[in-house]
């Protein structure tokens, strides 16, 4: 199952390379990656941890809030994001940026489960950010996947609903969702050769008809 799924997550990181111009990944400037870290780092604690729910409701956009109120999510009952017992005490650097556009970017974190609690296991979380407002917020958070120590690996379709006391425990494999990450792939890859191959006919049609001008001056 490692095998297959590395397979495909290869397969997945080409079909990245080859995304659409409007997607093409571009840098994060120094003062968005400070401030994006600090803002996970404060996510974590307050949403993910429940620390702080109150405070949390700030750092969250529309699409974390949909669906509930800020009083449902600030007393618990409504918080849209999954409980998890974080390990660590500074999240600023916990991630890596998958893809990024304008405005926006998709980021990527790995997260431990603190010591001695049970039902929790590693597992890797997809996150989008935004900037709204001439600042950065939360708009998407989820874990992707979680590892066991079994060498099992559970995704998003097998989890349990949110909240303290509920962990990732399904034993399910992901092998639909590891398929949709593939066939992406191997679509962005068609779509690239498709790409190639127009652009080399273009190319040789141009410079036929600069060397067909060349040996014809006069027309």
């Amino acid at each position: 199952m490692r095998g297959f799924a590395c397979t495909l997550v290869i397969a997945a990181t080409l079909g990245g390379l080859v995304a659409p111009p409007a997607l093409a990944a571009t840098h994060l400037s120094a003062a968005d990656r400070k401030e994006i870290g600090l803002l996970l780092d404060r996510f974590v604690k307050d949403a993910v941890r429940r620390e702080n729910l109150p405070e949390a409701w700030s750092l969250i956009g529309p699409d974390l809030r949909g669906g509930t109120t800020r009083a449902q999510w600030s007393n618990g009952t409504g918080v849209t994001v999954q409980y998890f017992p974080a390990a660590g005490n500074d999240f600023r650097n916990a991630w890596t940026v998958t893809s990024v556009r304008p405005g926006q970017a998709q980021l990527a974190m790995i997260l431990h489960p603190k010591p001695g609690t049970h039902g929790y296991e590693v597992t890797a979380a997809n996150i989008d950010v935004r900037k709204i407002h001439g600042r950065w917020i939360v708009d998407i958070f989820y874990p992707a996947a979680v590892f066991h120590a079994s060498g099992g690996v559970s995704g998003p379709n097998d989890f349990t609903s949110g909240g303290p006391g509920n962990g990732y425990t399904s034993t399910s494999r992901i092998a639909g969702y590891w398929l949709i990450v593939a066939l992406a792939a191997v679509g962005s890859i068609v779509v690239l050769l498709l790409a190639g191959i127009y652009v080399r006919v273009k190319l040789r049609d141009r410079r036929a008809w600069a060397d067909y001008a060349k040996a014809h001056p006069d027309r």
